[in-house]
């Protein structure tokens, strides 16, 4: 009785430490894929943004990355679209985009996911419109990345980008030499 004791308390522990372990590697599964797939959304989501704001052209295809709260408010959005831009004056032929993602973290079962990004466009190409060619500046003006805290939203199975606050203000470097890149902390 006593070997048939000890062999079913084996068995038991066992089975919970199998248990423990399977659970242990859904949940693992399950985050990296949280993980990525927002990694996805803030890369791709936050390079077409500047996209738009740029250019002024796709603006629907924001609806993937972005949730329709979020365009409603976005002031950048809003001013690329009616004109307000300073890059309105301007034929953007060409960009180039740094997103450098600083803190993610999405336990498997929330809906919400926080993030701090790093968001730079070193360059960016372009020429003044002809028409407007007398009044305006005839150098591209330079973009002004940030640091952002950004929430991300999960509906309907895809993570969407719900708010964006930005933390610090970075300027780039003029063309001149200037290496180092300047950041100004917003309260």
């Amino acid at each position: 009785m006593l070997y048939f004791r000890r062999f079913v308390w084996f068995i038991a522990k066992t089975m919970v430490l199998i248990c423990v372990l399977a659970g242990m590697l859904v949940c693992g599964f399950f985050m990296a894929m949280n993980v990525s797939n927002i990694y996805v959304v803030l890369n791709d989501g936050m390079e077409k943004r500047v996209d738009v704001i740029l250019t002024r052209q796709q603006a629907e295809e924001l609806n993937k990355y972005f949730h329709a709260d979020f365009l409603i408010q976005d002031t950048a959005l809003e001013g690329a679209i009616n004109g307000d831009s300073v890059y309105t004056n301007y034929n953007i032929t060409g960009f180039e985009y740094s997103l450098t993602i600083e803190k993610l973290w999405a336990w498997p079962w929330d809906t919400y996911a926080n993030c701090t990004v790093v968001e730079r466009v070193p360059s960016i190409s372009g020429s003044v419109i002809s028409s407007r060619r007398t009044g305006s500046n005839q150098s591209v003006p330079k973009w002004q990345g940030g640091r952002y805290d950004i929430t991300l939203v999960k509906t309907g199975g895809l993570w969407k980008i719900i708010g964006m606050q930005q933390k610090t203000i970075l300027v780039e470097p003029d063309d001149a030499g200037e290496e180092l890149e300047t950041e100004i902390l917003l309260p």
